[in-house]
């Protein structure tokens, strides 16, 4: 019991130690990305970046319903309810996956109707970019599974911390 409070503890403190540092590397990394990119780069990397948020939305809040049905399992059910849960939520991700990957590649080919001002050259360059946020999109949703097992089992220590270096790592 005393180690469960000390992993809220814990984690409660790393939460905000990780949106902290988001918005740190936020506010230091936007300048620089701008100076290195250019105004008009900048500005196609945010159209991509609100393409990929939109396909993200396809979630659904599934991560809280896993958690959810996980706390009800574990307290009330047995292993192999634990095992089939997790199975359906992990073939429920990999089609939410597919699904995204799928329209973020169609918006891909179809990206010149999403803004008329863009030069042929950042057409083709939004093309890539969105490609590569919808492949990362799609494995991202996929381990969103595991994600809501870690949070599920108060593994928080664990997930902040994994959390801090991803907003250290992937400005």
């Amino acid at each position: 019991m005393n180690g469960k409070i000390n992993q809220l503890r814990a984690g409660v403190v790393l939460t905000y130690v990780s949106l902290g540092v988001g918005y740190l590397v936020s506010m230091v990394f936007t300048p620089v990305m701008i100076r290195m990119l250019g105004q008009n780069e900048y500005g196609l990397y945010t159209l991509v970046l609100s393409v990929a948020a939109y396909l993200n939305l396809l979630n659904f809040g599934f991560g809280a319903s896993y958690m959810r049905f996980y706390a009800r399992f574990r307290e009330h059910g047995t292993e192999d309810d634990i095992k089939r849960l997790n199975g359906l939520f992990l073939l429920t991700f990999i089609v939410i996956a597919a699904v995204a990957l799928a329209a973020g590649l169609m918006v891909a080919e179809n990206v010149d109707l999403l803004k008329k001002t863009l030069t042929p050259d950042e057409v083709a360059r939004a093309r890539v970019l969105i490609r590569v946020l919808s492949i990362n999109l799609a494995f991202t949703l996929i381990a969103s599974v595991f994600t809501s097992f870690i949070t599920a089992q108060e593994r928080f220590v664990f997930q902040k911390s994994v959390q801090i270096v991803k907003n250290l790592l992937s400005p």
